[in-house]
């Protein structure tokens, strides 16, 4: 791979900051919860996979937006854990990118050990006031523990030697900090290489050439003027890194100015590699006419808009998200073209707020804002519910006359094609006649008698169920209000619904992975939270779910959960394994040889069709399929309904499918549920339910782990961010630097007056848990009994103002104006040349992938208690901890490789928007860096 220089490209940013953010995630969960304070350890690997796939630039990057993040939610603890992260983890993923080895990064650990323990005992010794609080704190607790030890008529002798022992290191506390760290950083480095090893596996794509990245790069430096069309393909082959077939031969395609043209293929046609080479992606023979450059999210080039709305926003509020990579962004009329997308009055709404369809229209005036000559609509329409499919596919439709511009919406479906001027076939790559390359029509196909029939006795029923996310916070959110079901043995069950009506709410409660807030959900009379893993879920996004490297240890795993959950131990693993993974595969239809395959290079129906084979293979009571014909083509989607249909049948499966495309559902369901604003009414047979349901509602926007802003406006809220920031900073190395109680007194008068003064509610105010008070209880009764309670005290008050300052910050802060408050903070390094503006779109996408990350990590984590291991035998101690140790790597490896996934859509995202915008002119007050 040649040596990349100069500035970042649009893909390393976004690495830099998805990675980033994972580390911010961990290191602030460390940080604010004392008992997971060895978690921060964990952050030094996304750290060190931004090393090992790319320049040291990039992970200084993520470094730089790291820590300013992390000082704000989780204090100096954690940022000082980001730098460590990124000079341990970072330095040990670009030696492995050097091709060296564990002795090489064993040797250059031993090297930097003695550096690192100068840099702490520094630290100690400049903030030594602090340094003898806690010290005196911690001999006052264990004095008061030997207390108790002597109340207990323990041998007092073992007492006083502890104490010994103790102030022995404490007098010579940097000799101890020296051996601590002089032996922690050889350990942690070449731990953090084991582990990098096992995750790199998962992460192998990452490395992958993106041709739509290097077709706009080559298209920027040619000398020609931005104009994409009239458009000429001739004879265009493509094959893609790695295959052995063409997922293009010999394509004649010609696109004129001012038609609206649909492209239409069944999955794995080479649709989206046609847009990639429309987008300005180089063909590996054959020949592109153009008049002019492609000029990809240029203005007057050539547009781009993606399947999944959530994966292409970049920005945290929507005017935000207009203005982004523009060359003028001042020059945009905002409500303009929001009006012209049906977004009026929509400008200041976060994005996290918005409707899947409300998503997609804003991608659309994303694009059209750059007033393009060509607009590409990669099945933009296959993840919306029947209202948004509509309401995008009549503004697409409306484009070329009103516009002008050519409208390119490739779909897999005939009705949208309908629509069109002219419509071209996409059969295994050739084009073909539409006739032939629409996918075959099933809705003829019978429907078998026992799939209408009623099933058996009730095995799931939901009495008065509501549920809310975040009861009593400002940031609450009602997400189902009154819920009475009843599911038979053997029922097949259509829930059905608008975009965020409650649907996956419901799924999450019917699976036990969540519990409500009221009402109850049982199976067989016992509550269904208590048994997970007897009713599986397959998630919306199915990738999440995989959380092994390939395809057959993903099924075995999954199987081998559901043989614990059924005592099966003794038949545990099967006799032959590649058999039985065979026969899972071939139960989904799937071909034997995926069972080798990473599941990262699985299509997206494949990782559908693999989560349900692990999960059909854990033998649940229930399965519950969130959204699983998204994205298929109609074929696909009728083979799928059919394969659950006769499940159903010859097995009695009790099945729940939770949609918003209906057709083909008969195949496998018999009755309609319907979610309308969080209440869920019986349709009854599945007929009588399918018209479209008559109310829309956005998504509810939850709170993320980190950055939770209150609505409102005070005198704090309208203080800068930046004022704010210094504050915090100055505010916290002061009394750092000097905690006496008047110090602690002056700053606990101040915070409470700014809490008033800023009008925080006591919802927002963080539950304390029962555990939490009584640690706290009892540290601070061995503190008293050790003479030393008015350490404990002062310690305590201390932690918890600075914690209420960092948390006033981001109660009154919007988080887009985190990267203008950034820019002005680190100004004066612009004299050294420092890359300010890297650094600032860094920190602005580490702040929007916070709250993404914080779900998708929320979906990992119940994949794997669907799946944890349900009857280890209570004396087997060491299969608890050796299976406890490698669901945490599981988690973590699922982790990094989701937040990959994350990274590659946000590098995209970023190159169809023209890369990364140019510098915002001093002027300029309107807009920040995101």
């Amino acid at each position: 791979m040649a040596r990349r220089r100069g500035m970042l490209r649009p893909g390393e940013v976004a690495n830099a900051a998805v990675f980033g953010a994972l580390a911010v995630v961990i290191v602030s969960v460390a940080a604010l919860l004392p008992h997971l304070g060895a978690l921060a350890a964990l952050s030094i690997v996304p750290l060190a996979i931004v090393g090992l796939r790319h320049r040291v630039r990039a992970l200084v990057a993520a470094c730089v937006a790291g820590a300013f993040v992390a000082f704000l939610v989780g204090g100096p603890s954690a940022a000082f854990a980001m730098v460590v992260g990124t000079v341990l983890g970072g330095l040990c993923g670009v030696l492995r990118r050097r091709g060296r080895r564990v002795g090489t990064i064993a040797l250059v650990s031993v090297v930097l050990a003695p550096v690192a323990a100068a840099g702490a005992i520094g630290v100690l010794v400049i903030f030594s006031s602090a340094r003898e609080l806690a010290f005196g704190s911690l001999r006052a607790t264990v004095v008061g523990l030997i207390a108790v030890m002597d109340a207990l008529h323990v041998n007092p002798s073992i007492g006083q030697w502890i104490l010994g022992v103790l102030d022995t290191l404490l007098a010579a506390w940097p000799v101890v900090v020296a051996l601590i760290v002089g032996i922690g950083v050889p350990v942690g480095m070449v731990l953090t290489n084991a582990l990098v090893v096992v995750v790199a596996r998962r992460v192998e794509w990452m490395s992958d050439h993106d041709a739509l990245a290097g077709g706009a790069q080559a298209d920027g430096m040619r000398d020609l003027p931005v104009l994409p069309l009239p458009l000429t393909l001739s004879g265009v082959g493509l094959r893609h890194h790695g295959a052995t077939v063409d997922a293009l031969d010999d394509v004649d395609i010609a696109l004129r100015p001012g038609e609206f043209v649909v492209i239409m293929g069944a999955n794995g046609s080479g649709k989206s590699t046609l847009v990639s080479i429309l987008a300005g992606a180089e063909p590996t023979r054959g020949r592109v006419e153009r008049p002019g450059r492609v000029g990809l999210g240029r203005t007057g080039g050539t547009a781009l808009v993606q399947q999944r709305p959530e994966t292409q926003v970049i920005g945290a509020t929507v005017e935000q998200e207009l203005r982004w990579g523009l060359e003028d962004p001042s020059a945009l009329d905002v409500e303009g073209s929001l009006a012209a997308v049906g977004l009026c009055g929509l400008a200041a709404a976060v994005t996290d707020s918005l409707s899947g369809g409300q998503l997609q229209r804003l991608s659309i005036a994303t694009a059209l804002a750059r007033r393009p000559a060509l607009l590409i609509s990669d099945e933009s329409t296959a993840m919306l519910d029947p209202e948004g499919r509509a309401e995008v596919l009549d503004l697409l439709a409306s484009l070329p006359a009103r516009t002008g511009c050519t409208v390119v919406h490739v779909t897999h479906d005939p009705a949208e094609a309908r629509r069109a001027d002219r419509v071209i076939g996409l059969v295994h790559g050739r084009v073909a006649d539409p006739a032939v390359a629409m996918p075959t029509d099933g809705s003829a196909a019978p429907v078998p008698d026992e799939i209408i029939a009623p099933r058996g006795a009730p095995l799931l029923a939901v009495r008065g169920l509501a549920h809310r996310f975040h009861p009593g916070t400002p940031w609450e959110v009602t997400a189902l209000r009154s819920v009475d079901l009843e599911i038979h043995r053997g029922d097949g069950v259509l829930i059905t619904g608008q975009n965020g009506s409650g649907k996956s709410t419901l799924a999450w409660l019917l699976a036990g992975l969540v519990v409500p807030t009221a009402g109850s959900v049982t199976l067989d009379g016992v509550p269904v939270s208590s048994r997970v893993g007897d009713v599986a879920l397959s998630f919306q996004h199915a990738r999440l779910q995989l959380q092994r490297p390939t395809v057959a240890e993903d099924i075995l795993a999954a199987a081998h959960a559901g043989s614990d959950r059924h005592g099966g131990q003794a038949s545990w693993p099967p006799a032959d394994a590649a058999a039985f993974v065979a026969d899972r595969l071939r139960e989904v239809g799937l071909p034997t040889h995926l069972a080798d395959r990473s599941v990262d290079r699985l299509s997206g129906g494949q990782m559908r069709r693999v989560a349900i084979a692990g999960l059909l293979a854990s033998r649940p009571e229930v399965l519950v399929l969130d959204e699983p014909l998204a994205g298929l083509d109609r074929d696909a989607r009728f083979a799928l309904l059919q394969l659950l249909g006769r499940l159903r049948r010859e097995r009695g499966l009790t099945l729940i499918i939770v949609s918003h495309d209906l057709e083909f559902t008969e195949l496998a369901c018999s009755r309609t549920i319907r979610v309308d604003r969080g209440v869920a009414r019986d349709s009854g047979p599945l007929a009588d339910g399918l018209a479209p349901a008559p109310t829309r509602r956005s998504r509810p926007r939850r709170g993320g782990l980190v950055l939770r802003p209150i609505p409102g406006d005070s005198p704090i809220h309208r203080v800068g961010s930046a004022v704010k920031y210094v504050a915090l900073t100055v505010l916290t190395i002061g009394v750092i630097l000097f905690p006496g109680w008047s110090i602690i007194a002056a700053l606990a008068v101040f915070v409470a007056t700014i809490l008033g003064v800023a009008r925080i509610p006591t919802g927002a105010i963080p539950r304390v848990s029962w555990w939490v008070v009584g640690i706290f209880a009892a540290s601070a009764a061995a503190s008293f009994l050790g003479g030393g309670l008015d350490l404990f005290l002062r310690a305590t008050a201390l932690t918890v103002l600075l914690l209420t300052l960092s948390l006033i910050v981001v109660w009154t802060t919007s988080v887009e104006s985190l990267p203008r408050a950034f820019r002005a903070l680190t100004r004066p390094l612009s004299v050294v040349r420092a890359p300010i503006d890297e650094w600032a779109h860094t920190l602005t996408l580490t702040i929007r992938t916070l709250p993404q990350l914080q779900d998708e990590f929320r979906v990992l984590v119940a994949a794997r208690r669907l799946r944890r291991a349900g009857n280890v035998a209570d004396g087997a101690v060491l299969s608890r901890i050796v299976s406890g140790l490698r669901g945490a790597v599981d988690l973590l490896v699922g982790a990094v490789a989701s937040a990959g996934r994350r990274a590659s859509d946000l590098g995209r995202a970023m190159t169809v928007r023209g890369g990364i915008p140019a510098p915002v002119p001093k002027k300029s007050t309107t807009h920040g860096p995101g």
